[in-house]
């Protein structure tokens, strides 16, 4: 549970007429909490010494936002109407929290949260229109798999291993730490060993050592879902509150809804490949590719592929 909403709750007595409270003192903008007179959940953003200029907010279903005029700043209300978003909206706010807390300053922390504000916007409304696609709950099965075997395996500690999980934050890596990069994939056993290569940057090593996972599953009766996976690492990491709270962030940036029937699906790990993105490996990286091009998608399979082959106990002897 994260400092939003486990506040919220003790809070919730009073309401109202308890005040607001501040989490991240140190923060470069002053992050309230507070319950509105109608009694709903309310976030306070102020941002001091960058000038009474009016920004344009989204538009969000269930959540008011609204900003006035401080002395020299801005202030900015977010108001929650349906109980049934607490969740979201905590982690939503604690998001907005943690993206721009080591920013350089107020102006650049106002921001970094008015992005973040309009991408998670974005992010509500495909989730009530979409959700998780198959292909998609499939490649997030995959990362938490491996990410699950990181944790119980105590390859480094929850908090390090949690915030190196990087792909909810839209970075090109899925998982990063020590020095290490890890490119998770997830294909149906009954199709060939391939791996799909969705960027240029994604197999570009910048310095790291990466390596490619590629779990090979199969739908099962009594497998794993991905709704049980989300459990079992949620539980271990119980007694971790800062890994907890990360590791909830990212759920809600993956779009992972526990209810929807996608998350139910259940599946075998039937095979675990790993290989060596080495030096000579069959990649496309901006470095080798024609001047120009400056995006591509690709498949890498056949035999080649034999020879970066490894073992995952080989892979993780560089982590620590």
């Amino acid at each position: 549970m994260n400092s939003f909403k486990s506040r919220w709750e003790s809070l919730a007595p009073v309401g109202h007429s308890g005040g607001r409270y501040r989490v991240y003192p140190d923060h470069p903008l002053g992050f309230f909490l507070d319950f509105s007179p109608a009694g709903h959940r309310e976030v306070i953003i102020e941002a001091p010494q960058v000038g009474p200029h009016n920004h344009e907010l989204p538009p969000f279903e269930n959540i008011e936002l609204y900003q006035t005029p401080i002395q020299d700043g801005l202030r900015i209300v977010l108001v929650l109407s349906d109980d049934k978003l607490i969740n979201s909206f905590s982690v939503m706010c604690y998001d907005l929290a943690v993206r721009s807390q080591t920013t350089a300053g107020p102006v650049a922390a106002l921001a970094v949260v008015i992005r973040a504000l309009k991408n998670w916007s974005d992010l509500l409304k495909w989730r009530a229109a979409d959700g998780l696609t198959y292909s998609q709950a499939i490649g997030l099965l995959g990362e938490l798999m491996v990410l699950e075997t990181l944790l119980t395996e105590k390859r480094a500690d929850p908090v390090t291993l949690i915030r190196g999980w990087r792909g909810p934050d839209g970075d090109a890596r899925d998982i990063g730490f020590n020095g290490t990069r890890i490119e998770v994939k997830t294909r149906h056993a009954t199709r060939s060993v391939a791996l799909k290569i969705s960027s240029l940057n994604q197999l570009d090593d910048c310095g790291d050592h990466v390596h490619v996972v590629l779990n090979r599953v199969s739908p099962a009766d009594q497998g794993l879902s991905l709704a049980l996976l989300v459990a079992r690492i949620s539980n271990y990491l119980l007694s971790q509150a800062a890994a907890s709270s990360e590791f909830e962030r990212k759920l809600e940036l993956a779009g992972f809804d526990e209810d929807s029937a996608i998350s139910k699906r259940t599946f075998s790990l039937d095979e675990r490949l790993v290989f060596d993105v080495k030096p000579d490996f069959p990649r496309l990286i901006p470095s080798n590719v024609p001047l120009g091009i400056v995006s591509a998608s690709y498949e890498i399979s056949g035999p080649i592929l034999d020879k970066y082959k490894t073992t995952w106990e080989s892979m993780i002897e560089g982590m620590v």
